[in-house]
């Protein structure tokens, strides 16, 4: 029995001004139909081009979910560095890239980067960034999850040829090294949610834990995208998400099929529950 008052509905890649109003609406009817979550968080390319014309799409598709919302920052964004993150955040009225949700069962806490870089700076946080994140994961010892559009280095992988994988280096959040050592010094720091790699739900780390160091590790949870999934968007690629359920000392996860209007077994089991 899903506990949906401490449910989280991870929200893919959106791309709006290149997604399909016959996928956002498939998307749309299925979710509406199902209870109220407590957060539908969506975990950035809320469009393609940072367009306002497309922050429009975007934020009335995202206003008409049967429940609050909140949108982090992804690389399309802020494409090409057309505006600012703090002109985006503005737009998604929030007064910061970095902000945090208190639910009543964790924190949220979302960050990104200044700007877009390329190639390799690409999901670089800056040491500023890392300063915040470090004082909001020290102001309390409730439970916390990160959300960042760039999963963790070596998290999610796949079929380099057809698939993006955060293996490669455009595609991880940077700087590993500072990011894994903030993480472990606070163990009330268990959950990292990514997008960016438009994984399919099969992809290898798609869940899976990140060592930290210390011998410890965070969950890192991967939202696929609904625009598509691998190198190539299709009008026929699955239409999924993930949604995450607290529960006292761990979290089950649930893989929805919104076309199928369906939960999609794991293994042979309805859900995946993931102690952490």
């Amino acid at each position: 029995m899903i506990d949906w008052r401490r449910t989280v509905h991870g929200v893919g890649d959106l791309h709006a001004g290149a997604i399909s109003a016959a996928r956002l609406s498939a998307v749309l009817d299925d979710v509406r139909a199902l209870p109220r979550p407590a957060l539908h968080l969506q975990i950035g390319d809320a469009t393609e081009a940072g367009a306002a014309a497309q922050d429009r799409i975007a934020l009335d598709w995202l206003g008409r979910l049967p429940a609050p919302h909140r949108t982090i920052l992804g690389n399309h964004d802020i494409l090409q560095n057309r505006r600012t993150a703090g002109a985006w955040a503005r737009a998604y009225g929030r007064r910061s890239k970095n902000f945090v949700v208190d639910l009543r069962f964790a924190r949220i806490v979302a960050v990104g980067p200044d700007r877009n870089h390329e190639g390799a700076r690409s999901g670089t946080l800056s040491p500023r960034t890392l300063r915040w994140l470090e004082r909001e994961l020290g102001r309390e010892r409730r439970e916390c999850w990160i959300a960042c559009h760039w999963p963790l280095r070596a998290t999610v992988l796949g079929d380099r040829q057809r698939l993006y994988t955060s293996a490669m280096a455009s595609f991880h959040a940077k700087p590993d090294a500072e990011i894994r050592a903030l993480l472990a010094r606070h163990p009330h720091a268990r959950l990292w949610l990514s997008g960016h790699t438009h994984s399919p739900l099969s992809a290898p780390g798609l869940v899976t834990r990140a060592r930290l160091g210390g011998g410890r590790t965070v969950l890192a949870v991967n939202l696929s995208a609904l625009a598509g999934v691998g190198k190539r968007r299709d009008r026929r690629d699955p239409l999924r998400s993930v949604y995450l359920t607290q529960r006292p000392g761990g979290v089950e996860v649930r893989f929805r099929d919104h076309r199928a209007r369906a939960w999609l077994p794991v293994g042979r089991e309805p859900v995946l529950t993931v102690w952490v």
